[in-house]
């Protein structure tokens, strides 16, 4: 009797199971909330950043895109089709329910592919990546370097300048490597969200090249990217949006929710990046503060060193906070609620693990040195 080769018969034995419920709308491990000692001058909006629709390789038109996101509670979501701003040219931004819908465009360079957002014409594509930063700059844009270090298509300028920012973590590169088969398995059998949560690691590499950067004195801001297709192979969900949308999400801090509200966090790094397939990472914090706790800056401010400053963090649920000052380990601390101490002036960013899994990223908050008469500098108290 002849046989089917060993591959497809097994793709084709689990294929059926690929429409199983195997996503929710629920985060798993909910935020224990406990109390704060501070609180954040600002409303947190938490959302996703570099999702592709059927404008290029995407699985879903933007409004099926947009209820996924709505079904989740996320404030904005941001739409990067491959070399087209398509969706904002046929009108697909605003409100879908409660989740705000942005367009910009992810444009392929000739070394590698750099995210475009707040921009309203088309940049050339394939031009050598410094031409692409100073292009999108020059139309008022903000740039985001992405998935610098995947194998297929990995930025090849690593010394670039006038980017806002990089992708420090990117779903694609985690997903993809490991085998399709393999992750088709444990999506089949695990469920998606349990085998999704398996591939998380930490970026050790893009973590490593952006303090780099910081440590040359640049302020680069730090997103998080699901980088979602709503990939399917061979009938096997391998990468849901509705998952990749609670992979990896970036939380931004700003006033009220609206287009040049989320730019303009994202242009400042008022924002941290959060695997709330870990656990909820809503409510987190990092901010500077005195020591009669008022509040003098959050994540992405630069202030004026002082011996009185202390920085502030606060977890939504007991995880292990890593402070790192100009990317070496300054403390670490397992609980809820820290204050450390500011040690001099530097670049500070916090690093969260739960039960061994990466969890919270920080943006940094940067402290100069001080002046030689800082007394009217309204950042010191």
């Amino acid at each position: 009797m002849s046989r089917l080769p060993l591959l497809p018969a097994v793709l084709l034995a689990f294929s059926g199971c690929s429409t199983l419920p195997l996503e929710s709308s629920r985060i798993p491990h909910p935020s224990s909330r406990e109390s704060q000692a501070v609180q954040s001058p600002y409303r947190e909006a938490v959302g996703v950043v570099h999702v592709h629709s059927t404008y290029s390789d995407g699985r879903l038109p933007i409004e099926e895109i947009a209820g996924i996101a709505n079904a989740q509670q996320l404030d904005y979501l941001i739409i990067t089709d491959h070399d087209t701003l398509a969706g904002k040219f046929e009108k697909k931004e605003g409100w879908y329910g409660q989740t705000l819908v942005l367009v910009g465009n992810e444009i392929s360079t000739s070394g590698g592919h750099y995210l475009a957002l707040r921009i309203d014409t088309e940049i050339p594509r394939l031009k050598d990546p410094a031409w692409t930063i100073e292009a999108v700059s020059a139309a008022g844009g903000l740039g985001f370097v992405a998935h610098p270090f995947w194998p297929r298509r990995h930025w090849k300028n690593l010394d670039a300048r006038g980017m806002t920012g990089i992708e420090i973590y990117s779903a694609k590169e985690d997903v993809t490597e490991e085998p399709l088969l393999i992750l088709g398995f444990w999506t089949i059998l695990a469920g998606s969200e349990l085998s999704f949560s398996r591939w998380i690691d930490r970026p050790d590499q893009h973590l490593a090249y952006w303090d780099r950067l910081l440590n040359e004195g640049r302020k680069v801001v730090g997103i998080g990217s699901p980088d979602a297709h709503g990939l399917r192979r061979f009938g096997l969900r391998l990468g849901p949006y509705s998952t990749m949308f609670k992979m990896v999400r970036t939380h931004l801090l700003l006033n009220e929710i609206t287009e040049e509200a989320v730019y303009d966090a994202l242009a400042k790094g008022r924002c941290f990046v959060a695997h709330d397939l870990v656990a909820d990472a809503k409510g987190f914090q990092f901010l500077v503060a005195g020591k009669d706790k008022t509040i003098l800056g959050v994540m992405g401010d630069e202030l004026t060193w002082h011996p009185s400053l202390r920085l502030y963090a606060y977890l939504p649920s007991p995880g292990h906070a890593i402070l790192l000052k100009d990317g070496r380990l300054l403390f670490e601390r397992k609980g809820q609620q820290h204050w450390f101490e500011v040690d001099g002036p530097g670049v500070y960013r916090l690093e969260v693990t739960r039960k061994g899994k990466p969890w919270i990223y920080s943006n940094p908050i940067y402290v100069r040195p001080a002046s030689v008469d800082n007394s009217s500098d309204p950042m010191v108290k």
